[in-house]
């Protein structure tokens, strides 16, 4: 297969631009035919397979560039404008020239005779199935503009709790990092400036002194194997990224730990509650409603459980019930979405259980910022303060014994 550029004039006579994949240039002119499209000119690019050099170097949209679009469409879509000419309108405003390329994508897929679905289908890293399938369950019922917004709602939410989180770890993180920078520096070019001093009476200073003399030498001796271990950490955790699983990889982490453990919970209770809100408000079933959440669960415990749920859903088995044989999700959670449930309004419910964790979760990353960021301060200072008495103290006992 091979990608063609083209240019062509739409039935209002615009002149339209976007790249369609082909295996000869005449089924390139039999898709734009098909959709009212008449070619203008129209050249080869490069195949499927490989990308320029230039493509490489572009960025891709990000998250947020994402969302932007989702409601930039959402907008146009309210004003009555068609899905084509909502694709056109914004390949004309946009400026970022990686962003245009897939809007030009979009709606090569759509003169193709795609829905906007399948068209979302060709880039999964930027249009997860949870957003594809709301978007086809949309275009099914014929609700694509409210279905947007909800997804662009959703997604700004987790932007915000993303940035959150990230604002909340950014300062302890600033000052593990300076500790292990200051550790460093004391002992690669400030404790060797003390050891021709301590020569000869090393049987004489403190213990204490003398493990950050021998902790010293040590780091020294090895600081080779140290930086390619440091470089391999680097190396494995670029992998992690490009594979995606970072965030699993740190989501299990502070799942451990205790002070982060409930945290997580929250953070769990409401990816799920929100999702299964938002999901079932616009239309889509229960059992594809748990499959999609499971799609966006990072951890793989989370995972496991939620195909126990879908089994005994798909067996007949209110959701309610499923979720109270498992430790998924909070006992008074699962009661409420029962309650739900038995009223007919378990979209709701869910929407309800979201908002009230979302607010324990927020409150919950602001108690751990103003914990974490003393407690790393004080710790900093007493490593500091450590070193400093060690080195004094050592070079009193040698002055005693001079003395």
């Amino acid at each position: 297969m091979t990608i063609f550029e083209y240019k062509a004039l739409n039935a209002s006579g615009k002149v339209l631009e976007g790249t369609i994949e082909a295996a000869t240039p005449a089924d390139v002119l039999s898709q734009l035919d098909n959709a009212g499209i008449t070619p203008l000119s129209m050249r080869e690019t490069s195949a499927s397979g490989g990308r320029s050099w230039r493509e490489w170097l572009a960025p891709e949209p990000g998250a947020e560039d994402i969302t932007g679009f989702t409601v930039d469409l959402a907008m146009l879509l309210k004003g009555g404008v068609t899905l084509n000419e909502a694709l056109v309108i914004l390949t004309q405003m946009e400026t970022r020239r990686w962003l245009v390329r897939l809007i030009r994508q979009l709606h090569t897929g759509l003169a193709g005779g795609n829905s906007l679905s399948k068209a979302l289908l060709q880039h999964p890293k930027l249009f997860p199935p949870l957003y594809v399938k709301m978007v086809e369950v949309a275009e099914a019922s014929g609700r694509l503009e409210p279905a947007l917004n909800s997804i662009a709602q959703e997604r700004r939410r987790s932007e915000r709790l993303r940035k959150r989180l990230i604002s909340a770890m950014a300062y302890p993180g600033f000052l593990a990092v300076a500790a292990v920078g200051v550790l460093i520096f004391v002992l690669l070019y400030i404790i060797p400036q003390f050891e021709g001093a301590i020569a000869g009476f090393r049987d004489k200073i403190s213990p204490s002194a003398l493990f950050v003399f021998r902790l010293s030498e040590t780091f020294r001796a090895n600081i080779d194997v140290i930086g390619g271990i440091v470089l391999g950490l680097l190396v494995a955790l670029l992998i992690i990224k490009q594979f995606g699983k970072k965030r699993a990889l740190w989501l299990s982490l502070l799942s451990r730990l205790p002070f982060t453990r409930q945290a997580v919970t929250y953070h769990i209770t409401l990816t799920f509650c929100r999702t299964l809100q938002i999901l079932l408000e616009n239309g889509v079933d229960i059992s594809t409603s748990l499959r999609l959440i499971r799609g966006i669960s990072p951890l793989p415990d989370t995972m496991h459980k939620i195909d126990n749920v879908i089994a005994e859903v798909r067996g007949g088995k209110r959701l309610s019930q499923a979720l109270a044989r498992e430790t998924l999700l909070p006992a008074h959670v699962v009661q409420m979405l029962r309650i739900g449930e038995e009223a007919g309004d378990l979209g709701a419910s869910a929407g309800r259980v979201a908002g009230f964790y979302e607010t324990k979760l927020d409150s919950q990353l602001g108690r751990l910022t103003a914990i974490l960021g003393p407690a790393l301060m004080m710790g900093v200072s007493l490593l500091i303060g450590w070193l400093i008495l060690s080195i004094m103290s050592a070079l009193m006992s040698i002055n005693d014994l001079l003395v």
